[in-house]
Formats: structure tokens, C-alpha cells, sequence
């Protein structure tokens, strides 16, 4: 009789661990290390619909089919803009990236998508599009380029304010992948 009182403990423990994780997410609740304390992320599902919606009018505008949210890309870039190491010496650091390609901003998450799309201008001026051989130009245009860049068909997006770089006190990461 002990065992059976036991496993519905445990299975009522389990069913409130599942539900108060579900409830955390569902509230845009980041992940954290035990024992610091959940904090929301700083992107609200309209923010995240408006980027999305900016992002591929920029590129519909480049003849690129539009992007989709990804819920892991914004997991992701999250978790850089809570990590310190983002923003060390008060400059925007990129993450390491694999197989996808990074956005970072110092502006709100409602400037951050407008002020790369402001590139175009050189991207255009600049007829070496090839960010391999051409470093310089991609350090003038590369924003824009990874919103229009056909080889991804998915982004997501993090934010944190309150951070002490040059700007408006912001690091916005969108993440872009395929």
C-alpha cells in the first residue's frame, strides 16, 4: 500500500512540475540555472510578430520569401542577451554560431530590425556581396544582408534592457537559420 501512495505522489508531483513549466513558458519565462531566479524575456509576442512582420517586408522587398519564428532561434538569442559575455567591456559581442547567422542591436527590439534594414543603402553601393572576400563591406552592409540572405527560412529574436553599452541601453540578438 506504501509503494502504490508513493508512485501517486510522484506522478502528482510530476503532473504539478510539468504544468508550472508549461505555465513558465507559455509566459515567455527563460530558462535559468538553479537557484537564480526566472525572468521574463524582454520580447513580447507582439514585439515578436512586428519584427517578424518588418523583417520580411525587407526582404519581400529583395524578392525573398518570408521568414518564420522559431521558437529555439529566440531560445537562443535569449539566452545571449541575458549572457554578460554579450555585452562585455560594454560592447555588443557576437555568439559563436555554427550554421546560422546573428543580428545584434544596442536600440529597442521595435528599432533594432529598422536600423539594420538601413544598410541597404551600401549593400546596394557595393557590388561584392560576398561576405567571405569582402569583410569591409560586410561590416557596412552584413545586417542587412542576413535579414535578405535566401539561405535562411526561419528567425527568432532576444532582448535585454538596462545594459550599459552605447546606444539606448539595449542588446537586442535576432538569429537567423535554415
Amino acid at each position: 500500500m506504501r509503494n502504490v501512495t508513493r508512485v501517486r505522489r510522484a506522478r502528482v508531483f510530476a503532473a504539478v512540475a510539468l504544468t508550472t513549466g508549461a505555465l513558465l513558458l507559455s509566459t515567455g519565462a527563460t530558462a535559468t540555472p538553479a537557484g537564480s531566479v526566472a525572468r521574463p524575456a524582454e520580447i513580447s509576442p507582439d514585439q515578436q510578430q512586428a519584427i517578424l512582420a518588418e523583417t520580411n517586408s525587407v526582404r519581400q522587398q529583395a524578392g525573398e520569401p518570408p521568414l518564420t519564428w522559431d521558437g529555439g532561434l529566440a531560445a537562443e538569442a535569449q539566452a545571449w542577451a541575458d549572457d554578460p559575455a554579450s555585452t562585455a567591456g560594454g560592447q555588443l559581442k557576437h555568439a559563436p554560431l555554427g550554421s546560422a547567422a546573428e543580428n545584434m542591436s544596442g536600440y529597442p527590439p521595435d528599432q533594432a530590425t529598422g536600423d539594420w534594414a538601413g544598410e541597404k543603402s551600401a549593400y546596394d553601393a557595393d557590388p561584392n556581396h560576398d561576405y567571405r572576400s569582402n569583410p569591409t563591406g560586410y561590416g557596412a552592409w552584413g545586417h542587412y544582408y542576413n535579414i535578405i540572405d535566401a539561405r535562411w527560412h526561419k528567425m527568432g529574436c532576444g532582448a535585454k534592457s538596462g545594459v550599459p553599452i552605447q546606444g539606448a541601453g539595449w542588446v537586442v540578438v535576432c538569429r537567423y537559420g535554415s
